[in-house]
C-alpha cells in the first residue's frame, strides 16, 4: 500500500494481493487517523459481502472468487469502544457483467485498489443501537 497527500486528501494505492479493509487500518494507524471516510474503484479477485438481516439482527456472509471489477468501494472510519474499526460496502461486477454487493468484510485487490480517503480531525465513534442491532455512529 501507498498514499500520497493532494490538496487536503489522501489517495491510496492497495496493490496486487493486499487486503482492502486490512490496508485502510494499517493507513489510519500508520498514519495516526482517527476517523474519516472514504471511496474508490479497483478490481479483486477474492471477495467476503455480508447482508444484515434486521428481523434476526444478524449477518450472513458469502464468499465470492474469480475476476471482479470494484465498481464502487465506500466507507468510514470510527471508533467502536477503544478498537478502530471500518464500515465499508461495496459493488462489485463479475466476468458476465453482473453487480452485486454488500457490506465488505474483506477482499483480495487483484490488480489495484485506489482510494480517496478524507480525514476527519475529530474522531467519530460508534455506539451499539439496541433498536437496530448495530453500531451506528454517535452523533
Amino acid at each position: 500500500m501507498k498514499f500520497k497527500k493532494i490538496d487536503g486528501r489522501c489517495i491510496i494505492k492497495i496493490s496486487k494481493g493486499e487486503k482492502i479493509v486490512e490496508s485502510v487500518l494499517k493507513f489510519c494507524s500508520d498514519n495516526k487517523v482517527k476517523s474519516g471516510a472514504f471511496y474508490g474503484i479497483g478490481a479483486a479477485d477474492d471477495a467476503e459481502l455480508m447482508v444484515y438481516h434486521s428481523r434476526t439482527k444478524n449477518y450472513s456472509s458469502k464468499v465470492f472468487r474469480g475476476d471482479m471489477e470494484i465498481l464502487s468501494i465506500i466507507g468510514n472510519v470510527a471508533f467502536l469502544d477503544s478498537k478502530q474499526v471500518v464500515h465499508v460496502h461495496i459493488t462489485l461486477s463479475d466476468a458476465n457483467g453482473k453487480a452485486f454487493g454488500g457490506h465488505l468484510k474483506e477482499a483480495v485487490v487483484s490488480g489495484a485498489c485506489e482510494i480517496v480517503f478524507i480525514e476527519f480531525k475529530a474522531g467519530l465513534a460508534r455506539k451499539h443501537d439496541s433498536e437496530t442491532g448495530l453500531n451506528l455512529l454517535d452523533i
